[in-house]
């Protein structure tokens, strides 16, 4: 995801309400996923605290009651954002290792997944941290939804197959953990710390996810 997007021309009058009965705000909307592309944009371009309901229901040709029809909030808007990304909730597809992928997701292959989930679109992932750590009460709030999500799906994932691991520290404690590790590690590489000597972003996510499951693989 770039930050050099241009907001799509208007398709209707600036300022202008939807015709009554036009479509419902469901997820398959059209203008529901056109204001969810020209957000992604305002948003990059900037930010989320810079981001008003009002710019945004101008720049997409909407009033802003119709806009509100759509998302009630603006944290309604940005977890939207997220969902339409394929990041909240957990939704990326899951890596293959060696070529095989079975239906239950090792450690490493989980791992992987958060992390390359997050990279695919790591400038607005970072945009949004970026602001959270600022103060903006709304991305505060999404990201903590977002990273309760991982940490959730890491949680439920060794309660299930990792009953050494809960029985040991707990599961929830062990989750912590490693999603503490993930987020470190897209901060490290959204930094430009570690990028250098690994390569490429699904490496990376391979190797360090390999690197956290093998500190953690089951006792001999």
């Amino acid at each position: 995801m770039g930050t050099n997007m241009t907001v799509e021309p208007q398709t209707k009058g600036r300022g202008q309400p939807e015709p009554a009965g036009a479509e419902s705000p469901g997820e398959g909307s059209a203008t529901r996923r056109r204001i969810l592309r020209i957000a992604l944009t305002l948003m990059s371009q900037r930010g989320v605290d810079g981001t008003s309901m009002r710019d945004l229901a101008s720049a997409a040709g909407l009033n802003v009651a119709t806009l509100y029809h759509y998302f009630p909030s603006k944290r309604d808007l940005l977890e939207a954002v997220l969902v339409e990304q394929g990041v909240l909730p957990l939704q990326a597809p899951m890596a293959q290792l060696d070529g095989v992928r079975n239906s239950e997701p090792s450690l490493a292959e989980l791992l992987t997944d958060i992390l390359v989930s997050m990279f695919e679109v790591e400038d607005f992932v970072r945009l949004m941290i970026g602001e959270a750590m600022r103060g903006e009460s709304t991305a505060r709030a999404v990201g903590l939804d977002l990273f309760t999500s991982f940490q959730d799906h890491i949680e439920g994932w060794i309660a299930k197959n990792r009953p050494d691991l809960d029985e040991r520290a707990g599961a929830g404690e062990v989750a912590r953990l490693l999603s503490a590790m993930v987020v470190g590690v897209f901060i490290l590489n959204s930094a430009g710390v570690i990028s250098g000597s690994v390569g490429d972003v699904t490496a990376l996510s391979l190797q360090r996810a390999g690197e956290a499951a093998n500190i953690l693989r089951p006792p001999d």
